[in-house]
């Protein structure tokens, strides 16, 4: 039978994920509390996989400079910044004789095989001046989100993940604990967004198309069940997310 989401839903999905996010925020304060006071005058920013661009526009001010990665056009065309140089491409693809003092990597590691993340990694470093870091973001194995994840499926990756391949990789590296999370006004735009994070992140394709009718019906009224949890007493819905922010030192 299969089961799908309108473009309607994605869209309302992706609002809820770059408007209620508060990564660019913890990013931007671990930023200025860790790394700020030892960078040099207009350093450098990469930002990796940049989506909508809120990360480099919460870094902009201190940066001389943003370079963003982001392969989707329209998840970046609506950020505009006279700093900012933007390609539309992946990592893979990014070829460039500049280094720079930060390279930011948010959310995006989810998105490469795991057999490939010791070669992203590399990739990421080869792009960091000598005395700069590398900043990654990933979601945790801990709390409201994780949980909603793992009701659904045990093989997802984390945080925890990309620290055991940082430390088998013998890197200098730091993590630091982070609460982000997701608002939506309505139980449909909840719905919809857990929706899309179970749909997107819990099941390959064909084991969608593989569902039958009863199937798609248990799943809907679980996934269901998860978005009434996130009811507020004021009637706001609200679903928290640990993250965790990794910080990987160039010599």
């Amino acid at each position: 039978m299969g089961i799908t989401m309108s473009q309607h839903e994605y869209a309302t999905a992706f609002r809820l994920l770059t408007v209620g996010a508060r990564h660019p925020q913890n990013i931007a304060k671990l930023v200025e509390e860790r790394l700020l006071p030892g960078l040099p005058a207009q350093p450098a920013l990469l930002d990796v996989g940049a989506g909508s661009g809120k990360v480099a526009e919460r870094l902009a001010p201190h940066f001389g400079s943003l370079t963003l990665l982001e392969p989707n056009p329209e998840q970046i065309a609506g950020f505009h910044h006279p700093k900012a140089k933007i390609h539309h491409e992946s990592l893979a693809r990014f070829e460039s004789q500049d280094r720079y003092e930060l390279v930011v990597c948010s959310h995006v590691l989810y998105h490469v095989p795991v057999a490939e993340w010791g070669a992203f990694i590399d990739t990421l470093l080869s792009f960091v001046r000598p005395g700069g870091t590398c900043l990654i973001a990933m979601a945790a194995g801990r709390g409201p989100t994780y949980e909603l994840c793992r009701d659904f499926s045990e093989t997802l990756l984390f945080s925890e993940a990309v620290i055991a391949e940082v430390q088998r990789m013998r890197l200098p590296h730091e993590v630091f604990a982070t609460m982000s999370g997701f608002v939506a006004q309505s139980f449909e735009e909840m719905y919809t967004l857990c929706r899309f994070l179970v749909l997107e992140g819990c099941f390959t394709a064909a084991q969608l198309a593989a569902l039958d009718a009863a199937q798609v019906r248990e799943l809907d009224a679980k996934i269901r069940m998860h978005a009434e949890r996130c009811r507020g007493a004021d009637g706001v819905y609200r679903l928290e997310q640990d993250e965790d922010l990794i910080l990987i030192s160039r010599a």
